[in-house]
């Protein structure tokens, strides 16, 4: 399996379940401001879409889409939960990927002044929307973290990055994903520290 990412994107949350896995993968740096692998490729010519995450398997061919390619890997690496769970990961997923992750599109598209306040409010609002719906759990699903605590986990970081304030529930998230093995390979790897 081959992972297309970015680093610090919303790919590191694939890319620390490809980590868990404990399988083989290889991993391509893709520059997202040029569209080109770090070996000069038109990632483009790759994957239309021309963003991460994608990857690339050896069943269905190449998939993007953080629903998709998260639930994929869950599925692969035999990490998915099955029944009314397996609902609630997709209903997690979607509301990262949509709410949250989305909030952050006018920050990552350089919005300033009260445009940015009020991306900064809006996702603030979000994340204080999850802390809730977690109620006392420390994972999203269960006893153990899984492919939507890592993508919730990634947005926590693009918190810091743009001065979005964290509800105290969701900055304890964040010091105990910083704790997980498979969370500091990853990120090593991309160079983040």
């Amino acid at each position: 399996m081959k992972l297309y990412y970015a680093p610090g994107a919303c790919s590191l949350a694939s890319h620390i379940a490809l980590v868990e896995s404990g399988e083989d993968y290889d991993k391509v740096k893709v520059d997202l401001k040029t569209h080109e692998t770090e070996d000069g490729a038109d990632f483009y010519a790759i994957s239309p879409r021309g963003y991460v995450p994608a990857i690339d398997t050896d069943d269905i061919g190449l998939l993007t889409e953080n629903p998709a390619v998260l639930t994929y890997l869950a599925d692969h690496y035999g990490a998915a939960p099955s029944g009314g769970r397996r609902y609630k990961l997709l209903e997690w997923l979607g509301f990262i990927g949509t709410e949250i992750h989305g909030g952050f599109g006018p920050l990552f598209g350089g919005a300033e002044g009260d445009k940015a306040e009020a991306a900064k409010q809006a996702v603030a609002g979000k994340f204080a929307l999850a802390a809730e719906l977690m109620g006392d759990a420390d994972w999203l699903l269960g006893e153990a973290p899984g492919v939507a605590d890592n993508y919730l986990f990634v947005t926590t970081l693009w918190a810091d990055k743009f001065g979005v304030e964290l509800p105290a529930k969701l900055a304890d998230f964040r010091a105990r994903n910083m704790a997980r093995e498979a969370v500091n390979k990853a990120m090593s790897e991309e160079g983040l520290g």
